[in-house]
């Protein structure tokens, strides 16, 4: 007589628990978690008028991370968008002070971001340098031109009753714009990324690029895509950050803590940087969570400094919790060498 043993699998591991589940609900959890907190310990957080302005202050970070993440799902990176964002912004404003229409004004950075999104998505899908190194220097190469061909002046204020300086002013039934605008762009990037042919391919690319293609995937178009719809959101963004600030200084180089604030809240979120894993509800609980954050630590008085050296403990941590939940080479995820 010949006794079977059938072989069983050993119980999932707690990485490999945590790595399947949906981010978004933790981060979302800890962002309420930490209003309780704010709610106990800060006065004036718990008020209308301060969510009002924690959300519109979230909104064009949210849509640049957006942005991003659409990128990192497709295994790429994005930092161009920090120089897109702000280059645009300034040769924008430039421009309209020159006597310039507002409408060639916004179609000419239009197609600068336009054509940034191309050059970089060329240039990683079919010269294939590496997406790190290729956004940072268009990103530069953007401030650069903006600086040298059309700023003359330190400081551009935002003409009232402009179209850009309308994405930030009114409501929709109550609800100020830049809420409403970033709304809308979660809202499609979210039907983008889970229902369209595109979209599906672009996380299926992320998560096995050799599959993919073997499969007959476009990945480089596809890829080219991404860093497309990067650049045109990063110059949305832009604007909108000029709008609720009213104005924009030629002496900034540089849209670092807001190509900062977006990572964080892209990689919090749960977009891994292995590509192919997380949502865009990750992305919209990331940066509520960033938001109440900055909020707080605004709102508690600390230096710069102090924010500066929370905020990169903050990244570091969300890191180092992707890479271990989506380790780059599986052979390190084995069990036994935790």
């Amino acid at each position: 007589m010949t006794t079977t043993i059938a072989a069983t699998s050993p119980p999932p591991s707690l990485r490999d628990r945590l790595g399947r589940s949906e981010q978004a609900y933790f981060v979302l959890g800890i962002t309420v978690l930490l209003c309780a907190v704010g709610a106990a310990t800060t006065p004036g957080f718990l008020t209308t008028g301060n969510f009002a302005s924690l959300l519109r202050l979230s909104a064009a970070f949210g849509i640049l991370a957006v942005g991003v993440a659409i990128v990192i799902l497709g295994k790429g990176i994005d930092l161009s968008i920090a120089g897109v964002a702000l280059g645009c912004a300034q040769a924008t404003l430039a421009l309209m002070s020159s006597g310039m229409p507002e409408w060639q004004a916004i179609a000419i950075a239009a197609a600068v971001a336009l054509i940034v999104g191309l050059v970089n998505g060329v240039l990683v899908a079919y010269v294939e340098v590496p997406s790190l190194f290729v956004t940072l220097a268009t990103g530069l190469l953007v401030i650069g031109a903006v600086d040298m061909l059309l700023l003359d002046s330190n400081y551009y204020a935002l003409a009232a009753g402009s179209w850009i300086a309308e994405l930030s002013n009114g409501s929709v039934l109550g609800v100020p714009r830049p809420i409403v605008l970033a709304a809308a762009v979660f809202v499609l990037a979210w039907f983008f990324v889970t229902y369209t042919t595109a979209g599906r391919l672009i996380r299926a690319m992320g998560d096995n690029f050799a599959t993919a293609r073997a499969t007959g995937a476009p990945v480089r178009p596809l890829q080219v895509l991404t860093y497309v719809i990067s650049a045109l959101l990063a110059l949305l963004a832009g604007y909108l950050t000029v709008s609720i600030q009213g104005s924009v200084q030629t002496t900034v180089t540089s849209f670092d803590p807001l190509l900062f604030t977006a990572l964080t809240a892209t990689v919090i979120g749960g977009i891994s940087l292995a590509g192919g894993r997380g949502s865009i509800l990750g992305v919209l609980a990331g940066s509520l969570f960033i938001g109440v954050l900055n909020n707080l630590l605004v709102l508690h008085g600390l230096t710069s400094a102090v924010q500066d050296l929370i905020r990169g403990g903050v990244l570091i941590a969300a890191i180092a919790l992707d890479s271990w939940l989506h380790p780059r080479d599986e052979e390190t995820a084995k069990s036994g060498e935790l």
